[in-house]
């Protein structure tokens, strides 16, 4: 009984804050943020971004603990949005719209004259404005949305006395002590079910993908045990900068790896069609199979223990995970996933905090590190596929011509056997706005 009341406090004490995945900024998106407010965040600052759910890419930006706004990616326009939050307009020198004291509820409401108390700026920075405005009420900070050249009132919060802008480093020395948490606790539960299927006369081996969940995972095996066969699956569809990681991460850290063949999704391409988010015939043909071929010539007769860097907080799809499933496809193999409770900020925290060589993609933008033309990845990824690899960019979609418009090719709807409500709606915005 003490032993679980202390494995519930120490959780409460080292819980998560955040409710959906949590990453600090890449280099990629801190200039994207600096290019679309203006401010000039250094590459080591502490800029946080968190999930949200939207119809691609969306997030919220935090400095420390405060939101100041929402970075997105628009599939309409195909741009980079930075929605503000009122404190964002602590932080920058711009003209704002002053109001005078008052009681009233304001927030949802357009603003009238007899509020503002600096009129005669005001039809000044309306004009200067193309749609968002910071307002000011005394201590108060808020967003204002320009509509048909009057001012809606959006938001509306208390100024906090200072916002300083931490350094990377000053959260990790603030949260080592909960990252030394995550890892004992990952290190228990590998040790639990290795020495319980090992004593079954299982195999165990690990899964490395090239990228950041999978390096930490296969570091935190290899603490238990040493020469353990590490996997890595090459579908043909890595990006090269993928196949040098992992080479080199085998090398640094002398992993005993196994590079499977994968390279089968052309040869399936015209029988299977565009894999999609509904139809991911290519994770089958291109792993899975290869996977459980490689198991039956390597360990003959045998069961596998897998160990996988699967985490909750990555989809919705992982979020009911316990940590040992047995696979769907391969019978005679079982999962165990070590960092399931971590969030994303906690595997680059250790990454930080421990030096590990990772995976470059993450600082050019990229999320996912996969396939370069991956249906679940999102598709702001894969129009940055088509700034930094072209070729690859062409060969994809030259195939998907045979079958989507250019338009519909670059909204990434092609990702989808049949498109969700969302998507649905961007493509009646689409077709509305070539109308006009």
């Amino acid at each position: 009984m003490d032993d679980f009341m202390d494995n519930i406090n120490n959780y409460n004490k080292f819980k998560n804050t955040f409710k959906e995945d949590t990453k600090f900024a890449s280099k990629y998106e801190i200039d994207i943020i600096n290019k679309l407010t203006g401010l000039n965040f250094a590459y080591d600052d502490l800029i946080l971004l968190e999930k949200l759910a939207g119809d691609d890419y969306r997030k919220k930006v935090y400095l420390d603990k405060t939101q100041i706004g929402i970075l997105e990616f628009d599939l309409i326009e195909l741009n980079w949005k930075f929605t503000p939050y009122p404190y964002y307009y602590q932080l920058v020198n711009e003209k704002k719209i002053i109001l005078k004291p008052t009681k009233r509820r304001l927030k949802g409401k357009y603003l009238k004259e007899e509020y503002i108390k600096n009129i005669e700026e005001y039809n000044d920075i309306i004009k200067s404005v193309d749609y968002f405005v910071g307002i000011e009420m005394e201590e108060f900070l808020g967003v204002g949305i320009k509509r048909d050249n009057r001012i809606k009132l959006k938001d509306l919060k208390r100024k906090k006395e200072e916002i300083n802008i931490k350094k990377i480093n000053d959260y990790l020395d603030e949260n080592k002590k909960r990252i030394d948490y995550l890892v004992n606790t990952s290190k228990n539960i590998l040790k639990k079910y290795i020495n319980k299927y090992k004593n079954k006369g299982y195999v165990i081996n690990v899964s490395f993908s090239g990228g950041k969940d999978s390096a930490v995972s296969t570091l935190l095996a290899k603490e238990i045990i040493e020469d353990i066969d590490v996997l890595f699956i090459d579908t043909g569809l890595e990006y090269p900068e993928t196949i040098r990681y992992v080479k080199d991460f085998a090398k640094k850290y002398d992993l005993n790896l196994h590079t499977i063949n994968g390279d089968y999704f052309l040869d399936e391409l015209d029988k299977e069609g565009i894999p999609t988010k509904d139809n991911r015939w290519c994770n089958s043909v291109c792993k899975l199979m290869p996977l459980k071929n490689f198991f039956i010539e390597h360990y003959p007769n045998k069961k596998i223990l897998t160990i996988d860097g699967s985490r909750k907080f990555e989809s919705f799809a992982r979020a009911n995970l316990d940590y040992v499933r047995k696979s769907g496809f391969i019978e005679f193999q079982t999962n165990v996933f070590p960092i399931l409770d971590w969030n994303a900020i906690d595997v680059w925290s250790y990454i930080y905090l421990n030096d590990v060589l990772y995976n470059p993609m993450y600082d050019k933008g990229f999320e996912r590190i996969g396939c370069y033309m991956c249906p679940s990845a999102l598709n702001s990824e894969f129009l940055r596929v088509k700034e930094l690899y072209p070729n690859l960019w062409k060969k994809w979609v030259n195939y998907l011509k045979k079958y989507y418009s250019e338009d519909e090719i670059l909204r990434g709807f092609w990702r989808w056997d049949e498109l969700p409500p969302k998507m649905r709606e961007i493509k009646r915005n689409l077709k509305y706005n070539t109308i006009l």
